[in-house]
């Protein structure tokens, strides 16, 4: 069975909806429209592509999640725009980097950016617990660099994409689930792909995000309609299913998959396997906010309940907020060494530790986490031994990340060129940037980099 265990994370509204054709083949198919019942509501959800692109489908799949996992990791933007290399997002989607797939992206970002999708009564507004009507296009905006025939990726092709706002807003509202995103890169075919990420969805109540299945049962006809599978014939929706079944059967995804009934009226029932049963989404989330990296947190559920690992961080917000607590080293490093080490830490409120204490006297020290006072990381060790595109595509993520919306597509294709033609070093540049930051002199650091490559040729 595969170990990989890198969560990536995965929009619940997308997730369960699954937009995306399960078909590996879609013979000029541009619409398809599905209505359900879901409890007492009626879903109803309906796509119109354009004939020249055909329905999302296939590697659209991995398109769209290498996205959404990218524009949740550069902390989501309140735009919903982010700036990557096709290069880097060839990497993300785990594509072959060649000539044949960078086209293979460029008619996946056409068509999810010029397919329309209209759901009623089946997207979630979670914060406000509404069920909402939705109309948008999962790329709202798609602009990129180029030189030679117009229109065609390069291999220094830099992307901005804007992601449709409802699906912006899920994202930022928490509306989220775990993705093993790496197990699902690793399964096979699309369909396979498909259908894991579908399934892995509806293991989670929409209206109760924490709470989780052991197993998920539904009628083969409606489960067709939501892998936006021709639904016409049940044996061929059999066919279908057959083998991305086998394949989650053998690496360790479903423990059983049963069929009982007949005809159109046949019901499947699938059980799942323990060992692939995420964190709380909640909690994964949290812990992730604060820098800790998903396979510490697993240690960490492996070790203490989800209610005093919420416990813990709560009273970690609590020492930040009233200033007991200083961090000296790193977010991640503090939380974990007082989740583990409780008693060493004094609540803010007057209390010691965090599993039902007896009040003490009020506390009136300050604590700070055993650390080494780090003004900026050493990003040159943090570097070392990657490649130099990866060392160009980490400066670029984070130079985009602490100066939002303050390069163009272009300046920061030319600084990659730069970087990878060895005329600007990757960690002095991303420490420089965190620098006059600090230092509060961000416009200067702009409009440096900003002279120096309009006075680099490339």
């Amino acid at each position: 069975m595969d170990n990989s265990r890198r969560t990536s994370f995965d929009d619940l509204n997308w997730g369960r909806l699954n937009l995306v054709s399960a078909q590996d083949q879609v013979a000029q198919q541009h619409t398809w429209r599905v209505t359900y019942q879901h409890g007492d509501r009626v879903v109803r959800v309906a796509c119109r592509a354009l004939p020249d692109y055909g329905i999302p489908h296939g590697i659209d799949n991995d398109v769209s999640s290498a996205l959404i996992d990218h524009y949740m990791s550069i902390g989501l933007p309140d735009d919903g725009e982010m700036i990557l290399a096709v290069s880097e997002l060839m990497r993300l989607a785990n594509f072959h980097r060649n000539g044949k797939y960078r086209e293979m992206l460029a008619i996946s970002l056409d068509r999810l950016h010029t397919t329309s999708y209209e759901v009623s009564g089946g997207w979630r507004d979670h914060p406000n617990r509404r069920w909402t009507t939705a109309k948008f296009h999962f790329i709202e905006l798609l602009e990129h660099t180029h030189q030679g025939e117009a229109g065609k990726f390069d291999e220094r092709s830099m992307l901005r994409i804007r992601l449709a706002e409802p699906l912006v807003s899920s994202l930022r509202s928490g509306f989220t689930k775990p993705l093993n995103l790496e197990f699902m890169q690793s399964l096979s075919r699309p369909r396979t792909r498909i259908i894991f990420r579908l399934l892995d969805a509806m293991r989670y109540n929409p209206e109760q995000p924490d709470e989780m299945i052991d197993e998920y049962e539904v009628g083969l006809i409606e489960w067709a309609d939501q892998c936006k599978l021709p639904n016409t014939r049940p044996d061929a929706i059999r066919r279908a299913l057959e083998s991305p079944h086998e394949e989650l059967l053998r690496r360790g995804y479903l423990r059983n998959v049963t069929a009982e009934g007949r005809g159109r009226h046949q019901r499947l029932r699938y059980e799942f396997s323990p060992e692939f049963t995420p964190v709380s989404p909640a909690l994964l989330n949290r812990l992730r906010f604060y820098g800790v990296a998903d396979g510490v947190s697993r240690q960490l559920t492996r070790l203490y309940t989800t209610s005093v690992l919420l416990a813990r961080i709560e009273l970690f917000e609590r020492l930040l907020r009233s200033g007991f607590l200083k961090v000296k080293k790193t977010n991640a490093h503090a939380l974990v060494h007082l989740i583990k080490n409780p008693d060493q830490y004094p609540d803010s409120q007057g209390q010691r530790g965090t599993g039902g204490a007896l009040p003490g006297p009020a506390v009136s020290r300050r604590v700070s986490a055993p650390a080494e006072d780090v003004s900026v990381p050493d990003f040159a060790e943090q570097l070392q031994g990657q490649s130099p595109d990866q060392r160009a595509m980490f400066a670029l993520k984070r130079i985009s990340l602490l100066y939002s919306r303050k390069f163009t597509s272009l300046e920061l294709d030319k600084l990659r060129h730069l970087m990878l033609q060895g005329e600007i070093n990757a960690a002095p540049l991303v420490e420089e940037a965190h620098r006059r930051l600090a230092a509060l002199d961000a416009q200067g650091f702009v409009d440096d980099l900003k002279d120096r490559l309009a006075a680099e040729p490339g």
